[in-house]
């Protein structure tokens, strides 16, 4: 015992002096013009002023690593034994100090016992804020089949992460198609698919749960967004199929038979459509309503035989007007953005009304395996198209949502690897034009090398989701489905 009472104070002060000597900036470093290469790449970002730390790691490996990150007189230091993780408070103050500013960032690594000083970079701290929680599914980026499905929010101010119902709860189903009512985390729609199949409707901490198939329809809700009223919530109902390709660069492709679209009216809960939107002669899909409520966009082509000419399809962006009051869908139907050698998808309005969002690919409507996929924008007011580059990389950019304050959007990504989706968070400026994207800040930078999971369907929301896991659990096992008419 009188030994270990005698080395104690020892070790305590060897780790102290250790831990002193790491915090502080190496004094033998060689510098270099050199930008270090850094995972994620934070390198002359634009982030919102209520992030969390962009903790990252060296790409080419460090015994050590030392960073100083200043602006406006405001300096802190992180360090690591191979990354680099921000102290969330002292993060916290940098980016209060440097709102519309930039602060630069200062690496120095150790290798071989030597350290190397690093050419700084900026990150571009922008005075507007992105919506506080991120949604997402996680799943695995199979085809065919799925194992360990989950729902979750990840507050954008941290790294908390928390369920918002996990499928190994309600008998290891498939749960998606998440979407929330102009980013309201009190409205939320989702689907679960086989075992307590129906669709969940959540407002106000209610649990409506439906049987969304009629006689008038070809089969449940599938591909949804809320009216900003909350009083409708526009939807396509899809045969979906899908198949692989025998190359290498391809993988799989998911096309519809058959595909129209509805309204559902949560009050009355009937399903509505029109003429203009559901034909035996066109394929409709993936609609969006505007943010204000008086138009319905969806994407549409001439209906063909399929899967033969599965990638002769083309979609335009077309919308109708939308009665709200009356309920009222307009037969006379408006092109966007015309269909010509390309296909078009995933229609998302800014909130402000200015700038609709999309996807473009070669063929088709379900971009999420096709490298050639990228985002695309036009300004609603002009009609012209707004250059995108900076946001777009030679993988698949597909989903994406925006922030409530039409300043930032995420886009799902497979820039990293390919297989992966992953989500990117990017400024857009009062002219649209886009930022260089980052990908989601974690507490582990090295997360992403190790979670084999895809992020699907990123949305951004105001807040947090309070509807407990626990009650979804319940409505799910316990509830009957109750049956929607089509009127």
């Amino acid at each position: 015992m009188k030994k270990i009472k005698t080395i104690y104070p020892l070790v305590l002060l060897a780790a102290l002096l250790f831990g002193i000597a790491c915090n502080e900036r190496p004094t033998t470093a060689t510098p270099t013009n050199e930008l270090p290469t850094i995972f994620p790449d934070y390198t002359e970002v634009t982030i919102p002023y209520n992030i969390a730390p962009l903790n990252f790691h060296p790409t080419e490996g460090a015994e050590r690593c030392y960073a100083e990150l200043s602006g406006n007189g405001v300096t802190i230091s992180a360090t690591g034994k191979d990354d680099v993780r921000i102290e969330e408070k002292e993060w916290r103050t940098l980016l209060d100090a440097n709102r519309g500013a930039s602060i630069s960032v200062k690496l120095y690594t150790k290798s071989q016992d030597k350290w190397q000083e690093w050419a700084p970079f900026n990150v571009h701290i922008s005075d507007k804020d992105i919506d506080s929680h991120l949604v997402y599914r996680l799943i695995e980026p199979g085809y065919e089949k799925w194992h360990i499905v989950g729902i979750y929010q990840r507050n954008l101010e941290s790294f908390e992460e928390k369920p918002i119902i996990l499928n190994s709860m309600v008998g290891y189903n498939c749960i998606n198609c998440h979407t929330f009512c102009g980013g309201d985390p009190s409205q939320l729609m989702f689907h679960m698919r086989a075992a307590n199949g129906g669709t969940y409707v959540v407002q106000d901490g209610q649990i409506e749960k439906l049987n969304t198939k009629t006689d008038g329809t070809i089969s449940n809700l599938t591909y949804p967004y809320w009216h900003p009223s909350g009083n409708y919530i526009t939807t396509s109902v899809n045969t979906i199929h899908q198949f692989f390709h025998a190359t290498r660069d391809k993988k799989i492709e998911v096309f519809d038979l058959r595909s129209d679209v509805v309204v559902y009216d949560v009050r009355s809960k009937e399903i509505l459509s029109k003429a203009s939107i559901i034909s035996e002669d066109n394929f409709e899909t993936f609609p969006s309503f505007s943010p204000d409520g008086k138009w319905l966009y969806y994407c549409n082509a001439p209906a063909t035989e399929m899967p033969d000419n599965y990638d002769k399809v083309r979609y335009s962006l077309c919308r109708v007007a939308f009665d709200a009051d009356k309920g009222e869908i307009s037969s006379e139907v408006d092109t966007i953005v015309k269909a010509d050698s390309l296909s078009y998808t995933f229609p998302r309005i800014s909130p402000n009304g200015r700038y609709l969002m999309y996807t473009e690919t070669a063929y088709g409507q379900f971009p999420i395996w096709h490298k050639d996929a990228e985002i695309r924008m036009v300004d609603l007011e002009s009609r012209q198209s707004i250059d995108m580059s900076a946001m777009n990389s030679p993988e698949t950019e597909s989903y994406h949502s925006w922030s409530s304050g039409s300043d930032w959007v995420v886009v799902s990504s497979r820039r990293d690897n390919s297989l992966y989706t992953l989500p990117y968070l990017c400024y857009i400026g009062a002219d649209g034009k886009p930022g260089k994207p980052f990908l989601l800040p974690q507490e582990d930078p090295e997360m992403y090398d190790y979670l084999l999971y895809s992020f699907n369907i990123p949305e951004l929301v105001t807040g947090e989701v309070d509807i407990n896991p626990y009650e979804i659990q319940q409505a799910a096992l316990n509830k009957e489905a109750e049956q929607v008419s089509f009127k």
